[in-house]
């Protein structure tokens, strides 16, 4: 028994076998508008009352991951090959591309102060948006002389509240792009959520996972590095227009080097290393006969 059925077996008493979990996530997940975080499938699957068990998602996790029907995102929220979300084709998909400038790193208790929005569709950039956001929070020394940002600067510029309407209509039902994900999504979902306005339905893409996958062989990842590596102008660090637009060139290299590797969809993007392998295996096996015949 593995580890994770332990953890089911020993936490959880539903008698369903675990291949039919697989099944009904499989199906709920197909029809979903948005990729869904692990809780809320441990909800679907096991019910109110479990689905915040650490027991339960460990799970999820592993039923989800073992198999590879299913798709975690760059976010880490869980989709399926063949849905909707990932059969939409890289030419057709609109992606946001998001940079942040905040008070400081802690979710709750910083908040955004700049933001960086770029549209990016059909290998264009079709959109651009950028403002200040106004906080009464002190910004820190550091962050100051980093951005360039004081509170002085803020007076006059728009809450977040004021911008929130526009912002989700940027981003629902497109892909979110972000440098290094893990930051930028996670505090504008929590900006939404304290206005009770719901997470947008976005697909969570990170240009800093890709560059792993696509440049294996540079030294930094960096947005400044990556950059100057590509030839993209980044003139202005530290500030969410510029870093963002950064960020979209990235993506459009990443776009580039996709439609040379023969990738067509959304999906192909999370299964970039998994389809070069087997790629290379099938050119190695081609190799092989030729070299017998």
């Amino acid at each position: 028994m593995t580890p994770a059925s332990s953890l089911w077996y020993s936490y959880v008493t539903i008698p369903n076998d675990l291949n039919e979990f697989r099944v009904e996530a499989h199906e709920f997940l197909l029809g979903q508008q948005k990729p869904l975080p692990t809780p809320a499938i441990a909800r679907r699957l096991f019910g109110a009352r479990r689905h915040e068990m650490p027991e339960t998602q460990v799970v999820v996790r592993a039923l989800l991951g073992d198999d590879p029907r299913f798709v975690e995102t760059h976010d880490h929220c869980w989709t399926v090959l063949g849905s909707p979300l990932l059969s939409k084709s890289l030419k057709e998909a609109t992606f946001s591309v998001v940079d942040l400038e905040t008070t400081g790193s802690v979710i709750g208790v910083d908040e955004i102060i700049e933001i960086g929005l770029i549209q990016v569709r059909g290998g264009k950039v079709v959109k651009r948006f950028e403002s200040l956001v106004w906080t009464d929070r002190a910004i820190p020394p550091w962050v100051a002389r980093l951005t360039g940002i004081s509170n002085e600067n803020l007076e006059g510029a728009p809450t977040f509240s004021d911008l929130a309407e526009n912002l989700v209509g940027l981003l629902d039902g497109n892909v979110f792009v972000a440098h290094d994900i893990r930051f930028d999504l996670p505090f504008l979902r929590w900006e939404f959520a304290r206005r009770g306005i719901g997470r947008p339905a976005v697909t969570g893409l990170c240009t800093l996972q890709l560059s792993r996958q696509f440049w294996p062989d540079l030294v930094s990842r960096s947005l400044p590095d990556l950059a100057a590596h590509f030839g993209i102008d980044h003139g202005n660090p530290h500030r969410a227009g510029a870093d963002a637009a950064a960020t979209a060139g990235v993506l459009l290299e990443v776009l580039k080097e996709s439609h040379q590797l023969g990738l067509v969809d959304l999906g192909d993007l999370y299964r970039v290393e998994e389809i070069t392998a087997a790629r290379a295996a099938e050119a190695d096996s081609l190799a092989a006969r030729a070299a017998e015949s």
